[in-house]
């Protein structure tokens, strides 16, 4: 959990009060006086150019980027809730036309005409069932194609189908519960929709793509009206929830990240990466929110803009009574009781990072792929280099890459290189990022050129860890009965355990380390599955490793357990800052490694395994070749001399790259002993057959 005062703090968006527009001539007092908002506005949005208001009145207003507002008389008596397309010129508004509890939905296509107002397309009673209750937020898919509109009963209701007209669309009760519906959402991936729900109790998402709509509870706390929103692609389309007390991520089947945002939360908008929230300094109960901030109440309200991918805050300020934060015309526009509206205008990457004394501090953009150990092993490279430069500002770029993408396939079958970089260093060739994290072993030994690894981190535990379905707790590999199957996307793992555990049997299982632990801990498919130590430490699950796999058992991959970080081999100045990471040992193992598969010209197509440790100046390398069943291997052990200064001495300032590493500290005989006990150890295996055995390996394999 992330407190947010921990977070640095910058100013990343100029704030300025809206003023009316000038005069014909350009001149005059009209220029400097305030805008002014209609009265008695009770909701707001903005969409397709405008920012969009209702009122008291009945009334729905426009106002565009000229600032002449217009409006037409929508219901007789007030309107309530609106929803404005982003993508098409329909707005769906909730009001009145009599006392009561009578909520009346009203569709309106904004560019056709009906005696000079909007014309609406559809009317219809917004109650669920024949029990008539008070509308509490509503929601339309961007398709048009589903409209949710939640209840103070608990109730949802779904319109499916073309939600502009009658004919075309159908209507039903998706959702009763106990508790006031304060947010809804509708999340589309690929062709899967789903509708997050939220409560002041709790969470669900209900999956729109299948039939009868299966629903699953995420949580069971909820917030209060307009605490929750959407991110965008950036952030994962992930559902936001937040509390008094926590900001909660969601994805549509599990919990994401939490952060400790305290304060009384009253608005939270998501604009452009950025999550926004209104809050109060005083903590109170998050239900009394659902009946929406009192008119009376004057207290001052904080604006917070958070910057979640690089736990920074971008902008902070104070505010008089907010009425809504309502994004449009690239900026924020914050609109406050007294009629006002603020405008919030992000500063351009060349001005926002202005310090107190002027200076210009670089903004150094981070790219690393979307998975969540991606994210964490990022996060920590990134917290180094801050802790060392404490005038930059990182930014991390997240992408998804071609490994990332196929998921029903083993890595081995993909036949394509660079599985899980080659997107990332397309983005490093465009100047979009100015380096890369990577897992070391997801990198080719031979990189494309005009790239080097300007740093490897130390080394986290390289070895392979088991972990046991909750059935088989407490067990070893060895104790499990007969025919037991056992998950892993390696060949390595699978040759070298088929062969010391001839009696279980092994089985392709792919997907992130999440992706992995639910199909296991949710299906009986799996006895074990294999996993590198490394990740489960780092996403601060070592409680489930149930038994750490030694050399005897199984060799692990080249470069397991150690992080890169990928840079322009030309961009000196990005170079020398990261080289600051480098940690000797593990560069000098990885180097072996590397140098060991380069020469037998291996990869995730063919078994090769390696074991390396640096004891008293002396770096010993085993490395091993297999079939993939196991039954046939080669497999020696070499040393050699390295002697590397332990006082970080600096060795000559040259560019010479080791099997794509750049590493100017360590001292370059240092670094060739390594690179040719890589390359002797390989030789001596290639001398007694090695190339046969991987030759038969990846043509068994590909035929596979």
């Amino acid at each position: 959990m992330a407190a947010y005062l921990q977070w640095r703090r910058f100013v990343f968006f100029d704030r300025e009060t809206v003023k009316e527009p000038a005069g014909p001539d350009g001149g005059g007092a009209g220029g400097a006086k305030p805008f002014a908002l209609p009265p008695g506005i009770t909701v707001c949005d903005s969409g397709r150019g405008s920012l969009v208001f209702g009122d008291m009145e009945g009334q729905i207003w426009f106002l565009p980027r000229s600032l002449q507002l217009s409006s037409f008389q929508a219901y007789k008596l007030r309107v309530t809730h609106l929803y404005q397309l982003k993508q098409h010129s329909i707005l769906a508004s909730v009001g009145e036309d009599e006392e009561g509890i009578n909520p009346l939905v009203k569709v309106w296509n904004l560019e056709k005409r009906d005696g000079g107002n909007p014309l609406c397309t559809r009317i219809f009673p917004a109650i669920p069932g024949n029990k008539p209750t008070v509308v509490s937020c509503i929601t339309v898919h961007e398709t048009l194609n589903f409209m949710a509109i939640g209840f103070a009963d608990g109730s949802v209701v779904l319109t499916k189908g073309d939600i502009t007209r009658d004919r075309h669309s159908k209507t039903q009760i998706l959702h009763e519960g106990n508790y006031p519906v304060t947010g809804l959402a509708f999340r589309q991936s690929g062709k899967i929709t789903h509708l997050f729900v939220v409560t002041t109790e709790n969470i669900q998402s209900y999956m729109l793509s299948v039939k009868d709509y299966p629903r699953l509870e995420l949580d069971t706390h909820g917030c209060g009206l307009r605490c929750s929103t959407l991110s965008d692609p950036s952030q994962d389309l992930q559902f936001i929830v937040a509390g008094n007390e926590c900001v909660h991520l969601y994805q549509p089947d599990e919990r994401g990240p939490c952060f400790a945002f305290e304060g009384q939360k009253l608005i939270v908008h998501w604009y452009r990466g950025y999550l926004v929230i209104v809050s109060k300094d005083r903590k109170s109960s998050p239900k009394s929110e659902f009946a929406g901030s009192d008119p009376q109440n004057s207290d001052k309200q904080i604006l917070n803009v958070y910057d979640l991918c690089n736990k920074s805050i971008a902008y902070s300020s104070v505010f008089d009574d907010v009425v809504d934060v309502l994004a449009e015309w690239g900026s924020l526009y914050v609109l406050t009781r007294d009629g006002k509206i603020h405008a919030l205008q992000e500063r351009d990457t060349q001005t926002k990072l202005e310090d107190e004394n002027g200076l210009k501090n670089r903004v150094i953009r981070v790219g690393t792929r979307k998975s969540q150990l991606a994210r964490i092993q990022t996060d920590s490279v990134v917290e180094m280099l801050r802790k060392r430069y404490l005038s930059l500002h990182f930014e991390i770029v997240a992408m998804s890459t071609t490994g990332d993408k196929i998921l029903d396939t083993a890595l081995s079958k993909i036949g394509e290189k660079s599985l899980f970089t080659k997107e990332l260093e397309n983005a490093l060739e465009r100047n979009e990022v100015d380096l890369v994290v990577h897992s070391l072993k997801d990198l080719p030994t031979s990189l494309p050129p005009g790239f080097t690894i300007g740093a490897i981190c130390k080394r986290e535990n390289p070895h392979d860890a088991v972990v046991f379905h909750p059935k088989n707790y407490g067990k070893t590999l060895n104790s499990l009965p007969e025919k037991s199957v056992i998950g892993t996307s390696s060949l390595r793992r699978a040759a070298q355990l088929k062969r010391r555990f001839p009696q279980l049997e092994f089985r392709d299982i792919r997907g992130n380390l999440n992706t992995r632990l639910k199909k296991l801990d949710e299906k009986d498919n799996f006895s074990a599955i294999i996993l590198a130590a490394a990740g489960l430490r780092r996403m601060g699950w070592e409680n489930r490793i149930g038994q750490i796999l030694n050399p005897e058992d199984c060799l692990y991959a080249v470069g397991q357990g150690a992080l890169a970080v990928e840079v322009r081999a030309r961009d000196e100045e990005i170079l020398d800052m990261v080289s600051a990471l480098h940690d000797a040992e593990t560069v000098l193992c990885c180097i072996a490694e590397r140098a060991f598969m380069r020469h037998l010209e291996g990869g995730c197509s063919v078994p090769v395994a390696v074991s390396t440790m640096l004891k008293d100046s002396q770096l010993y390398l085993t490395g091993a070749v297999y079939s993939l069943d196991g039954s046939d291997s080669l497999k020696d052990t070499m040393q050699t001399g390295v002697n590397y200064p332990q006082q970080n001495q600096e060795g000559p300032n040259d560019d010479t790259q080791y099997v794509g590493i750049t590493a100017k500290k360590i001292p370059r005989h240092a670094q060739e002993a390594a690179e040719n006990l890589g390359v002797e150890l390989a030789s001596l295996l290639l001398s007694k057959g090695a190339k046969r055995i991987l030759s038969v390996a990846r043509q068994l394999n590909d035929a596979r």
